[in-house]
């Protein structure tokens, strides 16, 4: 019960074209066959190894999903985003935060649930008071001039802008304050 047809393959390994003696042989030689049985056996360890890292990477992210409060950090993890983007996000009324002290600002999960609820039209939270026109800079003093005039280090105009709340304007790489704001609390 010998074959006697000859079949032209294509071995599946190298490639290369040969005679079989059955038309399911998949492979030119053994040496091929044991060759392919190695490189899938390798695949499929590389396949194993590349879930196990897909899953630890996704582990956090399934955390940060849980969490009701979230960091500016964990936000941008979550939204795939820079954590400028979040702050930017928060300035401009589209997603509500607390900032707890000076150096922690927390948002709640159902904040950036929103963030994708909400339509495009926004009205910022922060007031627009608080910016200084760009044409009113004659009305502003340069930081340089504030420190001159009064006789004070920048760390102390800097600390004492951001203690007051005072609005700055920059304008290339100067920065301006109001002279009315700085004249009083200054003159004080």
């Amino acid at each position: 019960m010998s074959s006697n047809i000859r079949v032209k393959r294509i071995c599946q390994h190298c490639g290369d074209e040969f005679e079989a003696k059955k038309t399911v042989t998949k492979f030119c030689s053994l040496k091929c066959a044991q060759r392919s049985y190695k490189a899938n056996l390798k695949a499929k360890k590389v396949e194993i190894c590349n879930q196990e890292v897909k899953t630890i990477k996704e582990k956090p992210l399934e955390e940060l999903k849980s969490r009701e409060f979230l960091t500016v950090r964990d936000a941008a993890k979550l939204l795939n985003s820079s954590r400028q983007t979040i702050y930017n996000l928060i300035s401009s009324g589209h997603i509500r935060a607390v900032n707890i002290k000076l150096k922690k600002t927390l948002i709640q999960r159902t904040e950036i649930d929103k963030l994708f609820l909400i339509p495009e039209t926004v009205i910022p939270i922060f007031a627009i008071e608080k910016k200084v026109k760009e044409t009113d800079l004659e009305e502003c003093y340069n930081m340089s001039e504030v420190q001159k005039k009064y006789n004070i280090s920048e760390k102390a105009l800097y600390d004492l802008i951001k203690r007051e709340d005072v609005p700055k304007v920059k304008k290339g790489i100067y920065s301006y304050v109001p002279k009315e704001r700085i004249d009083q609390l200054l003159n004080a």
